[in-house]
């Protein structure tokens, strides 16, 4: 079963010339990475954090994101973790087969590896209900697509059960599974949701700093203690606990920028783990 593009044209553009061409713009734009991405051969295997709000809001946040992995080559696995908005699906969503389409195209599904982690990781279920209208792994895969081009497949993993239980074992099945891959994680969230400019700024710095310290314990106890909204706090913590290297925070924005309404802001964040 393929997938079909449900966030073009609100998320971003559906026409393929123009979401090419404002990708471009958004990566060589001053709040954006400043360059383009041209990854050349295979250096390590990256892990990134990225937003997944609408192109015109976090768009260029993500770039910052995407040009820092291109910076180690190219994979030929994308993970794509991304949490669950709908409530639709399973716990632990993964998508079995297909195609995933979008304006620019088509990305192949890794089967055998999507049949693969269920069967090592039990928590986890082959599911199409949860893809089907969540946008946060589908407004990745534009960006990939563009840093990319063809050549590499992805793994869209969609967390409704984001325990930190169920991230440690999740980490621990993909690292088992990956080992010998050429590979990318993608961990999708957005960071604090509809406060002022203020509190958001302090919450958001609360989770860069669980981030930067490799801290899912802290993550979780301040989520939970400052009543922090981040809505993928379990696809963040997956990718820090499979332990692929020194987090790095590249870019934080929050929507206030764009939209100059500081009272109901969202936090975007662009960070790498290499």
């Amino acid at each position: 079963m393929d997938r079909k593009a449900v966030a073009s044209g609100s998320f971003y553009p559906s026409d393929p010339e123009e979401l090419r061409d404002y990708v471009r713009e958004l990566f060589i734009s001053k709040r954006g990475a400043g360059e383009l991405p041209d990854p050349d051969g295979f250096k390590k295997n990256v892990g990134i954090i990225v937003p997944h709000a609408g192109y015109m809001y976090s768009g260029a946040t993500a770039t910052h994101a995407y040009f820092a992995a291109s910076e180690f080559g190219k994979p030929d696995i994308v993970v794509i973790i991304g949490p669950n908005h709908t409530g639709y699906g399973k716990p632990i969503s993964v998508w079995p087969m297909g195609e995933w389409k979008t304006p620019l195209g088509s990305v192949a599904i890794d089967s055998s590896m999507a049949n693969a982690l269920v069967e090592s990781f039990p928590a986890s279920a082959l599911d199409y209900d949860a893809h089907l209208f969540e946008h946060s792994i589908e407004v990745q895969i534009p960006f990939l697509q563009f840093t990319l081009g063809t050549g590499f497949k992805i793994l869209p993993i969609c967390m409704m059960d984001q325990r930190k239980d169920t991230a440690m074992k999740l980490a621990n099945a993909l690292k088992k599974l990956l080992i010998g891959k050429r590979f990318w994680i993608v961990a999708s969230t957005d960071l604090n949701h509809y406060e002022d400019h203020e509190t958001t700024l302090y919450k958001d710095k609360l989770v860069m700093d669980a981030i930067l310290n490799t801290n899912t314990e802290e993550l979780y106890y301040i989520l939970d203690k400052e009543k922090i909204t981040m809505c993928g706090f379990g696809p963040v913590s997956t990718l820090l606990l499979m332990e692929i290297g020194t987090p790095k925070i590249l870019h934080h924005s929050t929507s206030g920028e764009i939209s100059d309404d500081f009272d109901q802001e969202v936090g975007y964040l662009a960070a790498c783990v290499c």
